[in-house]
């Protein structure tokens, strides 16, 4: 072929220009600066291609792989085409693209049995906003609004944002050279390319087309700068910064004084990818990044199989889906997925959740191609029903990243969960949803309604309010009401003692909120809490009849049965109206219906007495139909319907109609003795 491959030298620029910028890509490959920073790093060559497309010829290890051709859009298949011969013909290799953009992925369409397409996850740059980058506005902002306020008081008159030019090249220098030391010995090897990279460009700055920006403190520079910006998308790309990490709220600062002062009119910001490194993933995620430009290994196939295997050392393109339980350290990965699908959660409550509730909190996760794609969060607690204590699960978090939404990784995530707690013995597991019907099909139904409550005003005169501090004895007290307020009122709630009281204070500090005692001469009657930042919001009010009105009352919980066994021998008949009767003892048959849990599927007899029951399964026996020696009386339920019913959400007859025509049925479900009132109201 008639391709001659060149490195990329000074007098290569203007040769390569014309190239960027004639299709959508929103990677930071667009611009030019990228390819010239790494130059050196992967060997990088490029050939014009019939003076229509930029090619590339890179190396790894010693293998060569490209990248995704530069070029309009209809000349992406010729452009295609062409290396792909080149590297078969002229190297003897099959074609490898590393890092090719989602744009080009999705416009050649590249079938499946001849080119295997992978998502390089670590190798995604992170988009931003650049309105919300440059204001910093709003609740998931505002930390970094804050450091760079710190900053502008701690050093008022001292510092100044300067728009860098190729005379000002000596300071950088002066600068990289003491960051590169302060850096010392054990770091990432790309760093020192970065650097030479960056001398490359400070030596011929004035043939780029590049943004710098420095920050100088007392006549010193301590921070720089270096952008691109993509007119295709209005995007600014950001290559390079840096700043003296002692010093608080420099980072901050020239990040956002650089976009107001050199891409004031960008739309988007590319901040690149994280490399895989944990910690720069951690400080991209902290500024809320609005999408991901996503890039892919492109590897053509031989025979059907791959063509090389060390293709997928280039980046990380870990293949497969996997559900799994995070170990501790590595539940703040979850963090990122949280923001995304609950924005309206500030920062501080975020903060709480992730450092008080993760503690015993268990995070089932589903990853593709090693991509967190969606979660679930089991938040444990202790409750209350009659006389017996249940260990659940609260589920909270249920989220999936918005891009891969209804594609199935919500329900495997859910099925594995509903597996795993009926292995464990839970009768069931609940939750408060934000939209019932995307959990009604796997079998959650209401269980429990939360009133709402304000105090009468007279209540608001006479009573004295007095901050619980989270100590031992504060705790202790409102713990002591809060069990006796419930339990006068419901036969189920969640257990409340020092510790959870304590977690609850905490909680309401993160939205601005506290837990208050109310007293009337001294007597406590009643525990009040407010929150909210912006907006108070009435969290609880649990206080003695007298002092207050109801004011509404709400669906709130949704549960769904997991183990059938468990939840059965909770419950026995209501007890007998006269003392002295002869102890009752019910025989009713199930036939259960569960379309997702195999265990609780099939025909179970259950015998119930006034202080308990016991649930057998039974296989049924030959010529029977089904029905079994001394079981008559059949009753036929679905999970939900058991739960409903069970928890005295819905009536017998309104769920079972048509089958309490067997008047022995209907006699034997109405002496069952359900819950009379359910109060499950925490948030997390």
């Amino acid at each position: 072929m008639s391709l001659e491959f060149k490195k990329i030298e000074v007098n290569s620029i203007q040769k390569m220009l014309p190239f960027y910028a004639m299709r959508h890509n929103m990677t930071c490959d667009s611009v030019f600066l990228e390819s010239y920073v790494w130059k050196d790093y992967y060997n990088v060559r490029y050939a014009i291609w019939e003076n229509k497309a930029l090619l590339w010829l890179m190396e790894n290890e010693g293998r060569c792989f490209s990248a995704m051709p530069l070029c309009r859009e209809e000349d992406l298949p010729g452009a295609f085409a062409a290396i792909e011969e080149y590297f078969n013909e002229e190297l003897g290799y099959p074609l490898v693209i590393n890092l090719a953009d989602e744009y080009a992925v999705k416009y050649l369409n590249l079938p499946e049995d001849k080119y295997l397409v992978e998502e390089q996850v670590d190798s995604r740059d992170y988009l931003y906003n650049g309105d919300a980058m440059r204001s910093l506005a709003g609740k998931k902002l505002h930390k970094k609004k804050n450091r760079v306020n710190a900053f502008k008081r701690e050093y008022e008159g001292r510092y100044e944002y300067r728009r860098l030019c190729c005379s000002d090249s000596h300071d950088v220098w002066v600068f990289l050279d003491r960051w590169r030391q302060q850096k010392g010995e054990e770091v990432e090897e790309h760093l020192d390319y970065e650097v030479k990279g960056i001398h490359d460009i400070l030596k011929n700055c004035s043939e780029f087309s590049i943004h710098m920006g420095g920050v100088y403190i007392d006549g010193q520079m301590e921070a720089f700068t270096i952008g691109s910006y993509n007119p295709v998308e209005h995007m600014a790309v950001i290559h390079i910064e840096k700043a003296n990490p002692e010093i608080n709220g420099l980072y901050q600062f020239i990040n956002q004084q650089f976009l107001i002062e050199e891409f004031p009119e960008a739309e988007w910001v590319n901040r690149e990818d994280d490399m895989g490194l944990e910690g720069l993933r951690k400080a991209k995620m902290t500024y809320y990044p609005a999408d991901y430009a996503r890039k892919y290994l492109v590897e053509q196939l031989l025979n059907g199989s791959k063509g090389y295997h060390w293709a997928e050392q280039i980046a990380n393109t870990t293949a497969g889906s996997v559900l799994t339980y995070l170990d501790a350290e590595d539940k703040d990965e979850t963090k990122h997925l949280w923001h995304m699908c609950f924005p309206e959660d500030s920062e501080s409550f975020i903060e709480y959740y992730y450092k008080e509730k993760t503690k015993d909190n268990e995070i089932l996760v589903k990853k593709d191609n090693g991509l967190l794609i969606s979660m679930v969060q089991y938040n444990p607690y202790a409750v209350k029903l009659r006389g017996r204590l249940w260990k659940l699960d609260y589920l909270v978090g249920v989220a999936t990243e918005e891009s891969r939404r209804r594609e199935g990784h919500f329900r495997d995530v859910f099925v594995k969960m509903l597996h795993d707690e009926e292995a464990a013995g839970k009768p069931i597991t609940y939750l408060v949803p934000v939209n019932p019907a995307v959990y009604a099909p796997m079998g959650f139904t209401f269980i429990g309604n939360v009133a709402s409550y304000e105090l009468t005003e007279e209540a608001k005169k006479t009573l004295t309010r007095t901050v619980c501090q989270d100590t031992p004895e504060d705790c202790g007290r409102a713990a002591v009401y809060m069990e006796q307020w419930l339990g006068a009122r419901y036969e189920m709630y969640t257990r409340r003692d020092a510790a959870y009281v304590s977690r609850l204070i905490k909680e309401l500090a993160s939205e601005n909120g506290t837990l208050e005692f109310l007293e009337q001469d001294g007597r406590l009657v009643g525990l009040d809490a407010y929150w909210g930042w912006e907006v108070r919001e009435h969290r609880l009010l649990y206080a003695e009849d007298a002092y207050t009105v109801k004011t509404g009352e709400k669906l709130w919980n949704m549960a769904r049965l997991t183990n059938i066994g468990a939840l059965l021998a909770a419950f026995g008949l209501k007890q007998a109206e006269q003392q002295g009767e002869e102890k009752r003892m019910l025989t009713l048959g199930i036939r259960m219906n569960d379309p997702i849990l195999e265990m609780n599927n099939g025909e179970f007899v259950w015998t119930i007495g006034e202080t308990g029951s016991s649930l057998k399964a039974r296989k049924p026996e030959p010529n029977t139909c089904g029905c079994t020696e001394n079981v008559s009386i059949w009753l036929e339920a679905k999970p939900e319907e058991l739960v409903s019913w069970l928890f005295g959400c819905r009536k017998a007859e309104e769920i079972w109609g048509g089958q309490l025509e067997n008047k022995g049925l209907a006699e034997i479900l109405a002496q069952v003795d359900t819950v009379n009132g359910v109060y499950l109201d925490e948030i997390v």
